[in-house]
């Protein structure tokens, strides 16, 4: 016999044999299950009449095999496709495997998925989309362990992908299934996007139903979320899955995206991939909005994407060209709005990174070009420079447009002329386009611009950007032009145009005063641009001023052609013509005149002062320099006299021009200019403008103060100059006069002017002395003309305050102004002094200047001259008086005291006074020159004041030599007593006030740089021995102040100040030490004010060149940290004078430094203990931890005892100390992780955080940083940590409890139960959230075999002797850790802590037991069999033994526990666990139900199950019963009957009593119907009657059993519980339809009959009137009274009670029985035909309720029997008839007439069968009518049309 004909017989064997049991099922399956695959497997034959007898067979087997009971042996199928080659054998193989994959339980679909999985990259052809296929249907019964867990890490082995080539096949296919789209359960015509139509064939399998799930095809939507889900397992790596997690987050499905935007977050992929990138833009080029949304955003996160340049241009186009053919893309254009919204959010985030990162790209001004002009491009396309389309999101992509403009623009180097055409493009922009929404993001694009168009640029570029500026600056908003561009234009004129551009600074003045209503921000910046700081601060920009010369040209002298022309006129309506200065500024422009003018003469001196460096105020500190600093001057004014004339001369007039305005504001800033250049101008440029002086008299008589001085100044520069003749000055000054006579009578404005004309008057005089044009002694005139001083008593103060200017002018320039000498003291010197003394600075002023007006014999050639001598005394006396001013306490009036002082005894050799001299002079006869007597006498003086102790005399004189020496220090009479003044100074140091300070410390300066090197030596050696000695000699007299006044309180208002109040009180307590105290506490506060005062003032510069003392250094160093801000400023400069290279000196003196801070740290004083706190801090910031290594511990350890300090500062500072400390450590740990120095650190650290001093300290603060520095430690220390984890971690659990706060147990311990459960979640809440968790996590996850034999037994003794809750949260949180993620290293120690946990999981606290429940579950994961074994067996006797309902609820947390966390482990010990739960299942506890129901639920589910468990269930229930403990009899009795329910209606699923297992349920089930009645018990009889059906042929053959079965349900019947009795009733007329071989209604009548009467009265009254509900099981007499239940439930028993094999023989006869046992109670013999016992009124609810439907059903037994019609005893269908209220069709509810209509004509059924079709019988015709009528009546009255027809349907058996 040939190969062929062999495997012909063989296959036709195969075939006969099929075709022999293919009728039967099992037959079929059992020979398919051994004869498929060989079968199958000839498929591959090489002969062909074998293949085709094979496909033959296969054909007619796909007929044979439809039965839903037929399973293929799916797994062997498999394995032979896999490992074929042939395509018709896989075909078959697949096709098979197709077929029966759906009739395969779960667990055996999830076993195949390996084996399905594992190859598939290395399948070809079409098997492999069908392979696919089945891999899809597989993966919906797949379960996915736990992320992270270690059966997460196992999966990628399990599952069959250990060839990263099958995940990669994989996982790009799952990835086309996350894109592929169905409608109506078939794909879409056309490909989805992203996939190719082969794609979509091979997802498909090109059948139409293989995505429909009415067509048994899968579900494309349950599908996603399963890939998804498995996708995020661990059987993908990062790379594997980030495209199909990109595809799974952009889905619409919430429950797809959720889990891709989990995985995108997780993701560890990194984007600078280029493959990665390049997939990515492919995907989007291909996807639609959301996918593209999504790699947009992943995009903006790569670096390397931003040099695709193609793909980024593509993508852009794509995006936002609103022309679909040009993007490539028709639906990208019809995106819905808000998607529409996020794709160009998304794009524009993208472009802006490309512009960040970009520039570091090589070709990215390749993109830069294009993307601009595509941006412009679509904005001109909306309507350019006014859209067209304004809609809100038009109005979104336009803003983002121009915001990218400037992105791109700022990140990229761009020609000047590119720059300035888009800058061009987008200011017309700004101030054309009306959207207000885009106004940011243009101003924002041309800032941006600003960045690539600095200067300097090409002349030509200058020009057009100059023009481009002033003409957008000087537009109106008029038509076209709907917005300013001012703050733009100057903005870009301040940066992009250099500071010495004229036009630029024209454009700023134009935005400080140009308009009116100008805003805020462009007159800030305007004002930002005419302040060089702004471009000083910036190095990049040009250091040179602007050309005064040519700004003065610009401004006022030359027209400027964009200027606007519509408004011709100046201010105030004067005529402006081609020369005037107002040339420039028409209309509301003219606000800018004077901002021009000050300008100018601001840059005219910084141009003069090459030397003068600008900074933050300069201008402040310019105009003080100006007029107050000589050399500055002097430096002006030779300046001025080499410039241009014609220049200053323009600037000049202009400002005369301005002040001659009548706009006060405008005259008075313009005066001011005038006034400043002027005074420093040379004549020959004021000769121009002396002529005009008259032109000035409106100011002179101003009625503003102010204008008035400024006139009366400019009047005298150019009225006095020598080009003006004496006539004209003479003429001038008798017009003054004329105007000041009227002074006496003068009021309002006459006074003004007389106060103007007096101030002119003197400025005059005074001027044409000093241009000695006019001598002194020339003004005789004047005498009698000011008023008598003594006069002015009554004047207003500034009246008198103007006389006494008018004067000092005049006796400064040597012109006396009054009659007599002998007048001088009673009308001059005394009214003054009154004045004087009351701080008035004029009148100081005018005294010291009084002295000028005489000559002394100093000053004259004749000293014996007798006018001299009187001069002398007036000299004295004013000098005296000026002595007298010490005791005003107005620190600041005494520099104008001292200034005068200066004036009376240098003259015109003092620089206060030279600093009067407003014009160019030379000296001038008559001048006085210093008074040398005087200087030595005044110079004696004021040191010898400075020896007192009178405080306010000390502070005065210190005051007055400053200002001596300021201005007299070149005078020999002071050089040569400079030593003595340093001294002085010295003691000045101390003093409380900070001005005497300063003034004391500012002179030492002043004599330090005026002294010669011998004297500066000294000087240096001083002031070291000041601040290194113990303190400044305190020489006190009785009056020396020591306090300030109320610093210490004596009571009755009175405070100590001085020395004698010292005594005074220590003498009146009788104390005499309290006289040292205090006078050490004054001493202190000496020596602490005078240090602060070494650091301020430039002291430190001094002590800069002295030889540095370290100790001084080391007391230093602690001093910059000092509390008093004075002192810590102070030292800081010391420190910065004293220490030029800080490094070298600090790495010097360290050792000493940190030595004496960790001595003076613990030391008496509280300021020391901060300042050293602050000092260590910032010693050993930065600095190499080996530096201060052996000091770190001793550190750690004062800062934890200074923490606890009385004073709150200290406190704060050490503090800080610790933060700093820990900050310190945690870094190291981040930078160097294991190295060497953060092992020192944490070896030195660590043990004295976990000490008593540390965590476990006493002190909440000591406690709270360490806690903090060791939670740092636990989250960067890595695996240094390990030796340290046995230690840290019992610390740190301890510590949960430790800081839990106070006031959750206060409330706690008041709170009710349910709140205290509440307040129990909440604070393992908080334990699950603590930062200490946390710590303890970073801890664990350096556990190892060594650390966990260590961890373990410290562990164990924290979990044993915790005592707060929230430590032992926190154990079992660490259990389950250790569990979890060191499962290989926890395992030898598994055993013990679930040991343990049996006893830890019964804590009180429910919070504890199932926190510790939960470990135990994780414990159970790898703890060894017999340790599971012997947990389970100890919690099941826990539960039996338990004596109350808390013991069971923790039993059940345990169970619940388990099953949920370790179900697999739960799976191996189900044969103990589902029992437990199953009995547990039926506790009367609420809490205990419900945690056993969802763990049967979850673990079994089905009836089925229970008859897998009968035995163990019935052992479990057979002990229940036999405790003690009710609640567990009860649970058990309901466990049995359950038991017995679910094995009786599993019969129904299976066609077959389970008579086995009801035989083992039997006798417990027997022992739980016997128990005594409780609630619930009716539930054990439901399942009885079905229990007695189910077990018939038990019974049948057990006559003993059947008696037993009877006598249990009479039994039953008989119990006494009103509640119980109905549910007996019902099971006996159950258990009697169920024995058809005995007949019960003796029975049951005898049991029910005395509740079927209801005549009886209760005593409580009638019961129908009772209306509470019953716990009735489910049945139909819910609210209804006890009584009619009972009466009920007694009626249905007697109904239904009958033997169905006796009704089917003899119908009539059983209806007659049943109706004389209902009229029984009646106690009638016979039947009552018209009033049967039941239609009684009581009975009414009764019958409509439920009598109805029980004679249908009773009837329709009767009219289905089978035995012979004989047509007698018709007569009881009468009674039935009257039972059912024919008579009363109405009563009652639709659904009860419905059903007396049914029954009726259930009733005439069996009439008409009994009655064998004929309705006559005895008295039968007259009840036909009867009943005819009343039926026709009550179809007559029925309102429903179903109860209608229901009434024809039996009005037509009646014919």
């Amino acid at each position: 016999m040939t190969t062929e004909q062999r495997e012909l017989d063989l296959v036709e064997k195969v075939d006969f044999r099929i075709l022999s049991v293919c009728n039967n099922e099992e037959k079929l399956q059992q020979l398919l299950t051994v004869y498929l695959p060989p079968l199958l497997l000839k498929a591959a034959s090489e002969h062909g009449s074998v293949r085709n007898k094979v496909v033959g067979i296969c054909q007619r087997l796909n007929t044979f095999i439809q039965p839903p009971g037929i399973i293929l042996p799916v797994a062997a199928l498999l394995d032979q496709y896999k490992a074929t080659e042939s395509a018709l054998l896989r075909h078959f193989d697949l096709s098979f495997i197709q077929h029966s994959i759906g009739r395969l339980e779960a667990h055996e679909r999830r076993n195949l998925i390996p084996a399905a999985i594992r190859g598939i990259s290395s399948d070809d052809g079409n098997s492999v989309s069908v392979l696919f296929n089945v891999i899809l249907r597989l993966l919906a019964d797949l379960k996915l362990p736990p992320r992270g867990s270690k059966e997460d890490e196992c999966l990628r082995q399990d599952i069959g992908l250990a060839d990263a080539r099958d995940a990669d096949f994989l996982a790009n296919w799952l990835a086309k299934v996350l894109l592929l789209r169905v409608q109506a359960g078939a794909v879409v015509p056309n490909p989805p996007p992203g996939l190719t139509e082969a794609d979509v064939k091979f997802l498909t399998l090109q059948k139409p139903d293989t995505w429909n799930p009415n067509a048994k095809g899968l579900n494309l939507a349950e599908t996603r979320i399963k890939i998804a889900a498995f996708l995020a397992s661990g059987a993908f790596t990062d790379k594997e899955r980030f495209l199909p997690a990109l595809y799974a987050a952009s889905s619409t499905d919430f429950r797809v995206s959720e889990t891709g935007d989990a995985m995108l977050k997780r993701s560890s992929v990194s984007l600078e991939d280029e493959d990665l990138v390049r997939q990515l833009f492919n995907a989007h080029a291909r996807l639609p909005s959301p996918y593209r949304i999504r790699i947009l955003g992943l995009l903006s996160k790569s670096e390397i994407s931003t040099g695709f340049t193609k793909e980024i241009l593509a993508a852009f186009r794509k995006n936002v060209t609103t022309d679909a053919s040009a993007a490539g893309d028709a639906a990208s254009s019809g995106s819905p709005g808000l998607e529409l919204a996020k794709l160009h959010r998304a794009l524009f985030e993208y472009i802006n990174w490309v512009a960040r990162i970009g520039p570091t790209k090589t070709n990215f001004d390749d993109i830069r070009t294009p993307v601009v002009d595509l941006l412009k491009q679509f904005i001109e396309e909306q309507g350019w420079p006014r859209p067209f389309r304004k809609s809100l999101d038009d109005i979104a992509l336009r803003a983002r447009a121009y915001d990218t403009i400037g992105v791109l623009a700022k990140g990229t180097v761009m020609s000047d002329i590119e720059c300035l055409s888009l800058a061009e493009w987008l200011f017309r922009s700004l101030s054309e386009d009306p959207t207000a929404d885009v106004v940011v993001n243009i101003d924002g694009a041309l800032s941006s611009l600003i960045s690539v168009f600095k200067p300097p640029h090409a002349p030509n570029i200058e020009l057009a950007l100059r023009t481009t500026l002033s003409s957008y600056m000087s537009l109106t908003v008029e038509g076209d032009i709907v917005r300013s561009a001012r703050h733009a234009v100057v903005k870009w004129a301040n940066n992009c145009l250099p500071f010495s551009d004229v036009q630029a600074r024209w454009i700023d003045i134009m935005a400080i005063a140009g308009r009116q209503d100008e805003r805020s921000d462009v007159v800030e910046e305007g004002q930002k641009g005419l302040d060089p700081w702004t471009y000083y601060a910036n190095d990049s920009m040009s250091r040179a001023l602007p050309d005064w010369t040519e700004m003065v040209q610009t401004f006022f002298r030359e027209p400027n052609k964009f200027v606007s022309s519509s408004a011709p006129r100046g201010a105030g309506g004067m005529d402006v013509d081609e020369e005037s200065a107002y040339l420039n500024f028409p209309g509301d422009s003219f606000a800018a005149f004077p901002v021009a003018l000050r300008y100018c003469k601001h840059i005219v001196f910084l141009t003069a002062l090459k030397s003068f460096t600008v900074d933050l105020g300069w201008e402040r500190q310019l105009e003080k320099l100006v007029h107050s600093d000589l050399e500055t001057r002097h430096a002006l004014r030779e300046y001025l006299a080499a410039a241009p004339a014609s220049s200053v001369r323009d600037l000049l007039g202009a400002a005369f021009e301005g002040m001659t305005k009548k706009d006060a504001k405008t005259a008075e800033a313009c005066a001011t200019t005038f006034v400043d250049v002027a005074s420093v101008a040379p004549k020959s440029v004021l000769q121009s403008l002396s002529y005009r002086s008259a032109e000035l008299m409106p100011l002179v008589t101003s009625n503003k103060r102010e204008l008035r001085t400024l006139g009366a100044k400019a009047f005298g520069i150019l009225a006095a100059h020598p080009s003006n003749e004496q006539a004209v000055i003479k003429k001038t000054i008798f017009d003054l006069l004329s105007v000041a006579s009227k002074f006496n009578d003068a009021i309002g404005s006459e006074l003004n002017a007389a106060e103007g004309a007096f101030l002119a008057l003197a400025h005059l005089c005074s001027r044409a002395v000093y241009y000695q044009s006019t001598p002194s002694d020339s003004f005789s005139g004047l005498l009698g003309v000011f008023p008598r001083l003594d006069s002015l008593a009554t004047r207003p103060l500034p009246t008198q305050e103007t006389v006494f200017e008018a004067l000092t002018q005049l006796w400064t320039s040597g012109i006396k102004a009054f009659a007599s000498d002998a007048d001088v003291k009673e009308h001059i010197i005394t009214p003054l002094l009154a004045q004087a003394k009351k701080g008035n600075g004029k009148a100081i002023a005018a005294l010291g200047r009084l002295t000028l007006a005489f000559r002394t014999p100093e000053d004259s050639d004749n000293p014996q001259d007798e006018e001299a001598t009187k001069a002398d005394g007036v000299v004295d006396l004013v000098l005296e008086s000026l002595y007298g001013l010490y005791e005003i306490k107005q620190v600041e009036v005494h520099f104008s005291v001292g200034e005068a002082i200066t004036a009376a005894v240098a003259c015109w050799d003092a620089r206060v006074i030279q600093l009067t001299l407003d014009v160019e002079s030379q000296a001038w006869p008559g001048q006085l020159t210093k008074r040398p007597a005087r200087v030595k006498a005044m110079l004696e003086k004021l040191l010898t004041d400075c020896k007192t102790t009178k405080p306010s005399l000390l502070k005065a004189s210190g005051i007055w030599l400053f200002c001596v020496i300021e201005h007299c220090s070149y005078l020999p009479e002071i050089q040569s007593r400079l030593r003595e003044c340093q001294a002085a100074f010295m003691r000045l140091l101390s003093a409380r006030d900070e001005l005497v300070q300063e003034t004391a410390s500012r002179g030492l300066s002043l004599v330090y740089e005026k002294g010669d090197p011998e004297l500066r030596s000294e000087l240096v050696r001083d002031l070291v021995s000041f601040f290194t000695g113990s303190g400044p000699k305190l020489v006190v007299g009785d009056d020396t102040m020591l306090f300030e006044a109320g610093t210490l309180q004596a009571g009755e208002g009175k405070s100590i100040t001085s020395y004698k109040d010292i005594v005074s009180l220590a003498e009146e307590v009788g104390d005499q030490s309290l006289t040292y105290k205090l006078m050490s506490l004054a001493t202190d506060a000496s020596t602490w004010s005078t240090r602060s005062t070494f650091g301020r003032f430039g002291l430190s510069n001094l002590l800069s060149e002295s030889e540095i003392d370290p100790k001084l250094l080391v007391k230093l160093y602690r001093y910059r940290f000092d509390p008093n801000t004075n002192v810590q400023r102070s030292m800081n400069n010391i420190w910065k004078a004293l220490v030029k290279d800080n490094n070298a000196v600090m790495e010097e003196h360290f050792e000493a430094i940190m030595k004496d801070l960790l001595k003076s740290i613990l030391g008496k004083e509280w300021r020391v203990r901060e300042a050293s706190c602050a000092a260590i801090s910032d010693l050993i910031a930065g600095r190499p931890f080996p530096k201060y290594e052996p000091y770190y511990k001793d550190i750690w350890a004062a800062a934890a005892r200074v923490l606890d300090d009385i004073k709150a500062t200290v406190r704060n500072a050490a503090l800080h100390l610790c933060i700093a400390l820990s900050t310190t450590l945690t870094r190291q740990l981040e930078e160097s992780g294991t190295g060497s120095a953060a092992t020192a650190m944490m070896n030195e650290a660590l043990p004295f955080l976990l000490s008593d001093k540390g965590i476990q300290s006493n002190v909440k603060d000591v406690q709270l940083i360490s806690l903090i520095t060791v939670m740092k430690i636990a989250q960067k220390g890595g695996k240094a940590l390990k030796p340290y984890i046995p230690t840290m971690v019992p610390h740190l659990l301890e510590l949960n409890s430790t800081i839990e706060p106070e006031s959750i147990n206060y409330h706690y311990q008041r709170a009710n139960e349910s709140n205290k459960e509440e307040i129990d979640k909440m604070r393992s809440s908080m334990v699950s959230k603590s930062p200490i968790t946390e710590a303890i996590e970073d801890c664990l996850r350096n556990v190892d075999k060594d650390v966990m034999d260590k961890l373990a037994p410290a562990l164990e003794d924290v979990i044993k002797s915790a005592l707060g809750m929230p430590t032992k949260i926190g154990c079992s949180r660490v259990l389950g850790t250790l569990a979890t993620r060191h499962t290989n290293d926890f395992r030898p120690h598994a055993s013990r802590f679930l040991q343990l946990m049996e006893k830890q999981v019964l804590e009180r606290n429910d919070e504890v037991s199932q926190s510790y429940a939960r470990a135990a579950a994780y414990i159970l994961r790898v703890a060894p069999d017999d340790a599971k074994q012997r947990f389970v067996e100890r919690f099941i006797h826990l539960y039996l033994s338990s004596e109350n309902e808390a013991r069971r609820q923790k039993v059940a947390d345990v169970v619940l526990a388990l099953s949920k966390i370790s179900p697999d482990h739960f799976a191996a010990l189900e044969t103990n666990l589902l029992p437990l739960a199953y009995l547990g299942k039926h506790d009367d506890d609420e809490y205990t139900h419900k945690a056993f129901v969802e763990v049967w639920d979850k673990h079994a589910g089905s009836s089925l199950t229970v008859a897998r468990y009968i035995p163990e269930i019935t052992g479990l229930v057979q002990q229940s019963l036999n405790t003690a403990q009710w609640a567990l009899k009860h649970a058990g009795a309901l466990a049995i009957a359950s038991a017995v329910a679910s094995v009786t209606s599993a019969s129904d699923i299976t066609g077959r009593a389970n008579l086995e297992a009801l035989k083992v349920l039997w006798p417990v089930y027997e022992k739980a119907l016997a128990l005594k009645t409780f609630d619930g018990k009716e539930k054990l009889l439901e399942p009885f009657p079905e229990f007695v059906a189910k077990a018939k042929a038990w019974w049948s053959a057990d006559r003993p059993l059947a008696e037993l079965l009877n006598k249990i349900t009479l039994r039953e019947a008989k119990r006494n519980n009103e509640e119980y009795r109905p549910h007996a009733f019902r099971c006996l007329w159950r258990v009697a339809a169920a024995r058809d071989d005995l007949s019960m209604l003796p029975d049951i009548a005898k049991m029910v009959g005395p509740y079927l009467d209801m005549s009886a009265k209760e005593d409580d009254g009638d019961a129908m009137d009772v209306d509470k509900p019953g716990k009735n099981n489910g049945d139909k007499m819910r609210g209804v009274d006890p009584k009619s239940r009972i009466a009920w439930a007694a009626m249905e028993a007697v109904a239904k009670g009958y033997n169905r094999v006796r009704i089917g023989a003899t119908p009539l006869a059983e209806l007659r029985e049943i109706a004389a046992v209902l009229e029984e109670p009646a106690g009638s013999k016979t039947l009552n035909f018209e009033s049967p016992h039941i239609a009684r009124s009581e009975f009414d609810i009764i019958r409509w309720t439920h009598w109805y439907g029980c004679v249908a059903e009773l009837m329709e037994a009767a009219a289905g029997g089978k035995g012979e019609a004989t047509g007698e005893g018709l007569e009881v269908l009468k009674w039935y008839l009257a039972t059912l209220d024919l008579e009363r069709a109405d009563a009652g509810t639709e659904s009860q007439r419905s059903a007396r209509a049914k029954a009726a004509g259930a009733v005439l059924k069996v009439w008409k069968k009994e009655g064998r079709g004929a309705w006559g019988g005895e008295g039968m015709e007259a009840t036909k009518g009867v009943v005819k009528a009343a039926m026709e009546r009550a179809l007559k009255e029925e309102r429903s049309t179903d109860v209608q027809a229901k009434w024809r349907e039996a009005l037509g058996l009646l014919g």
